[in-house]
């Protein structure tokens, strides 16, 4: 563990937390892509939603998850646009995971906050930091 932070900030050798954040971003991203489709779904069966709202809903929904897996990539690749993405989405994760306390779905927001909590601070962690902010002329790029 600790060759691979030393290595990590010459630039050359991806940081455990950086794989942590990567992994758990792209699961997240395959979550938002299932919620899609079951979205979808329900257009043949009953639903409650109009047809417009269900068809907008897939679409922002697969959007998501297509920013996502993008996020991911990137923090796999060592670029620096996915900080942002990444922390967003973790701060709406949070949310929603609080919010789910609240209701019938505590185990579900007790999941989704703890993936929150350990993706920003994996995020933040020393390594990542170095890992995705080398610069374009670095060779390790």
């Amino acid at each position: 563990m600790m060759a691979s932070s030393a290595r990590s900030d010459s630039g050359g050798t991806r940081p455990w937390t950086a794989s942590v954040v990567s992994v758990l971003v792209g699961v997240e991203a395959v979550a938002l892509l299932v919620a899609a489709l079951a979205l979808f779904a329900s257009l043949f069966s009953s639903h409650v939603l109009p047809v417009a709202g269900i068809v907008f809903g897939t679409v922002v929904l697969a959007g998501g998850a297509l920013w996502l897996a993008a996020a991911a990539r990137g923090a796999w690749s060592g670029r620096r646009w996915p900080r942002a993405a990444v922390l967003v989405s973790q701060a709406f994760l949070l949310i929603i995971g609080l919010s789910f306390l609240q209701v019938a779905l505590g185990a579900w927001g007790i999941v989704a906050a703890v993936i929150a909590v350990v993706t920003i601070l994996c995020l933040f962690a020393p390594p990542t930091m170095v890992w995705m902010h080398r610069t374009r002329d670095d060779p390790a790029r």
